[in-house]
This record gives C-alpha cells, structure tokens and sequence, in this order.
C-alpha cells in the first residue's frame, strides 16, 4: 500500500514538471496535466499534490484570461497552505491573487495580495517570489504613471537576476518589462534597447509567451517610428504565436494596434474589420480596461466609417466600463499610497538589518563579518593596492579584570574614537574580536602606512579619562602590504597578524611590517 502511495506521489510529481514544461507555450496541455495531477492527488490524500495542482490550473486559467474561475482555484491554493502552516506556499498563492485581480481591473485586491505576499517573501527571504511580487507591482505603478519607481524595481529585480546562477528569475521578462515602461515614457531609444535584449533572452530561452510580448511591444515601437510595414510584420509574428500559445489578451491588443495601423494608413475597411473581430473577442474575456480600449478604438472608426449602429454600441461598452472602472479608483489610490509607504518602510527595515549585520553595536566600527568583502569592494573602487593593519590593544584583559568591563568598554570606545580620527577617511575599520582590529588603507605602501600608525600610536599614547581612570591606550600593530606581500586578503590578514605578534614580543606599544623571513 505505501510503496502503491509513492508510485502514485512521483507520477503526479512528473506530472507537475511536465506542467511546467508546457507553460508559456502550449496552455491547454498544461491545464490537462494538472488536471489529471489533481485526480490523482486527492485519490491518495496527497496535499502538496493538490495544491500545486490546483496552483498549475489557475495560472492557465490566468494564461488564458479566465480569472475568476482561476480565483476560485487559488482559493484552494491559500487554504491548503494556511492549513499546512506554509509561508511560502501563502507566499506563492498571494502573488497570484494579485495577479488574478490586477487583471480583473480590481487594483484594490490585487496590492493587498501582492503586499501580503511581498511582506512574507520580504521576512523568509523568498527572493524569487520577492522578484516576482515586485515585477506585478511594477505593473500597477506604470498604470499610475509613477514610471521613474517602477523602472528602479525593475533594475532592482535585473540586478539580482544577473548576481545569481541560474538567475532567479527570467531576465526577459525584466528585459520587456522595461521596454514597455520606457515605451510608456516615451523614451523610444531605451525602449528599442531593452526590447531587442527581451527578444534575445526569450529566443534563447525558447519562451513562446514572452516572445509573443516582444514581438508585439518591437511592433509598437516600429509603429511610434513611422515604420509601418515593419510594424505590421511584427505584429503579425506576435499574433501568431498568440495564437498558438492560446493568450487571449494578446489576440486582442494585437488586433486593437493592428486596425490602429490599418486606420493611420486610411486603409479603413481592414481596420473595421479587425477591430470588430478584436471587440467580439475582447468581451468573452474578463479584462475590463481591456474592453474599454477596444470599445473606444471601436468607436473611434465607426465614426470615420459611419457605422452609427455600431458607434453607438461602441460608446455605450465604454461609458459602462468606464464608470465600473472609476468606482474602483477612489479606493485603488488609497491602497497605492499604503504600497508605497510599506515598500518605503520595507526599504528603511532593509537598510537597519544591514548596518545592524555591518556593524559592530558598541564601537561603530566594520563587523568581522564585513572581512574581506568590503576590502575587496575597496581594491575595486581605489585600485588595487593598499596596506593592512593589524591592530590588538594591549593589556585588555587585565583592564577588564582590574576595572571593570564597563571601563574595558569605555577604553575600547576611547580608542575606536582615536581610530576615526586620525586614519584617513576612506580607510576601512573592522573589528575583528574583543581587543582586535583591523585597518585597511586604499592605495597605501608601507611608508603611508608607517605614517598613519605613528600617528595613531602618538595620539594613543595621551592619557584620557576612561570612566574614572586615567590612562594612555596601549596597542601593538603589524602592516601587510598588498599585493607586495600576497594578493589574497585571507593570507594577508595572517601575515599582518604574524607582523603584530612579533611588534608585541618587542615589548608592545608599537608596531612591524610583515617580513617573510
């Protein structure tokens, strides 16, 4: 009976991948596989099965423009995973409500889900969901004409797209993304740039869908340059793998630029007749701005065509989408203002985790577990030279015994106060444990660096106030120079060590250059 459970487990788990292979390409082959995956996993009580079967038919139902029925399997989807406590699988299930909506005209729903979900991939580090929550929003903030922050996330979503291996999330969908929102803009040169780099990265990556979109959004910038007949030629490889690919939408929005095409060129009875098969079309589907949009392309040849018949009608779809359309707008700014002021915050959380993570909590300085990447970034931005310095205070330990912690923490404050002072800017400050540090000087060999800690060593040498004691900070130091002494900063680290241990069996209180010998 169990080994019967788990043949039945890994055929709906092959089934489930063969899902994925047939997604954004072929819509329907995807829906029977999950549908059969979904079969099979309620014969066997299997949740994971059901869910992600569930999860496969509602994307083809959102590929294919049916949303609501699609919602109603997400709603299966969310109860599953609320009741199996699993975030990301709430995670997943949220963005694709957002989705859902968004396509529905029901901004307001859409950004509650998409935030839900950016907050619980934001916490669990899902940054694939994160990428995707933040491409979805991207969507709404162009639809409010707040183009210059979406164009921020994109490059966001690019920028780790780029840092990771395999990326973690398709970079042609960033890539067309961004030639939509320029195109938006009406930036036509930056348009064209990163539309040719989404159909590169959708030819390579055999993504039919995404191939759709950028043949289409190419035809549009082709369109905005006069070039008609390339336009059209576009237009009509985006139509066909539309219809191959089953997208809905995409037969209409085609249909929609391709009679505005035949209308520019006065060409009016092909223009009527394809905006007539898009408008016929448009109102099976669910996407209300949509149909608005046909239905004034509509009217608007109608009238140069005289069809009063069919103008009338034309207008009449349009005023009633369009006062639907309105009544959700009032409550779509106030929920948009909540996004940006969570995402505000978000960014704000983002940037106090990492100076917390950065930074050391008593003395400001670098944490150790900046070592050696900020040393790294550093040879980077300055050149590919500079000195390390390995600094220990001397005696901490009978300090803290003697006196205190308190005061061993009032000295060590003391002497980190010192060490900004007097070291240039630019360098970099790490503590590295309780009484080591280490010092990274840009550009510096080994007389800059001798000068530095003469410096600091005559500064330190001046007895302070430490809580009530007065006392001079005592430190032995070594230089490692790089890359004269090795180019690599985990060895050079030990050589600087090396170099510090032989200036403290000198007596302490001064410091030595790494010799190999």
């Amino acid at each position: 009976m169990v080994r019967a459970m788990e043949n039945i487990k890994s055929f709906v788990n092959n089934l489930l991948e063969e899902c994925d292979r047939h997604a954004n390409h072929y819509i329907s082959e995807e829906l029977n596989c999950a549908k059969k995956a979904l079969e099979l996993s309620k014969s066997i009580n299997y949740d994971i099965g059901i869910f992600e079967s569930h999860f496969r038919i509602a994307r083809s139902l959102m590929s294919s423009s049916n949303n609501e029925e699609a919602i109603e399997h997400l709603d299966v989807c969310y109860a599953i995973a609320q009741t199996l406590g699993d975030a990301q699988l709430v995670a997943r299930t949220a963005n694709s409500f957002g989705i859902s909506y968004y396509n529905l005209g029901i901004t307001s729903k859409s950004l509650d889900h998409l935030l839900e979900a950016l907050e619980l991939s934001k916490t669990n580090q899902y940054r694939d969901i994160e990428c995707r929550v933040y491409n979805n929003i991207c969507a709404i903030l162009c639809e409010l004409g707040d183009f210059e922050t979406a164009i921020g996330y994109l490059q966001n979503i690019l920028g780790q797209c780029e840092q990771a291996d395999p990326p973690i999330f398709p970079k042609c969908i960033v890539y067309k993304n961004l030639a939509d929102t320029y195109y938006n803009m009406n930036d036509i040169g930056k348009a064209e740039f990163y539309a040719i780099r989404a159909l590169d990265e959708s030819l390579k990556n055999r993504n039919s869908q995404m191939l759709c979109e950028t043949y289409y959004i190419m035809g549009q910038i082709r369109a905005r340059q006069k070039l008609p007949e390339e336009a059209y030629s576009l237009m009509q490889k985006a139509m066909a793998l539309a219809e191959m690919t089953s997208n809905s939408y995409y037969l209409v929005q085609i249909r929609i630029d391709l009679s505005k095409l035949f209308y520019d060129q006065n060409r009016l009875i092909e223009a009527s007749n394809i905006i007539r098969e898009a408008y016929g079309l448009a109102f099976q589907l669910d996407y209300p701005a949509l149909k608005r949009s046909v239905a004034l392309t509509m009217a608007e040849i109608c009238q140069l065509t005289r069809d009063e018949r069919m103008l009338i009608k034309a207008l009449k779809a349009f005023k009633d989408i369009t006062l639907l359309m309105e009544k959700e707008n009032i409550h779509r700014q106030q929920v948009f203002t909540k996004a940006q002021l969570l995402v505000f915050n978000l960014k704000k959380d983002n940037e106090r985790l990492r100076g917390e993570i950065e930074r050391d909590p008593l003395t400001g300085c670098l944490s150790s577990r900046t070592f050696p990447d900020r040393i790294t970034q550093s040879l980077a931005t300055y050149g590919n030279t500079g000195a390390l310095i390995f600094l220990d205070i001397d005696n901490l330990k009978i300090i803290n015994d003697s006196y205190g912690h308190d005061i061993g923490d009032a000295l060590l404050i003391s002497f980190v106060k010192d060490l900004m002072a007097v070291m240039p800017q630019e360098s970099l400050k790490i503590r590295i444990a309780g009484d080591e540090f280490l010092v990274f000087l840009p550009k510096a060999g080994r007389n800059e660096a001798a000068a530095a800690l003469d410096n600091l060593l005559n500064t330190l040498k001046k007895p302070r106030m430490v809580g009530e004691v007065r006392m001079p900070v005592l430190v032995s130091a070594g230089i490692a120079l790089y890359p004269e002494h090795s180019s690599d900063l985990i060895n050079l680290r030990k050589m600087a060590d090396a170099a510090m241990y032989s200036a403290k069996q000198a007596g302490r209180g001064n410091y030595r250059i790494y010799n190999a010998s």
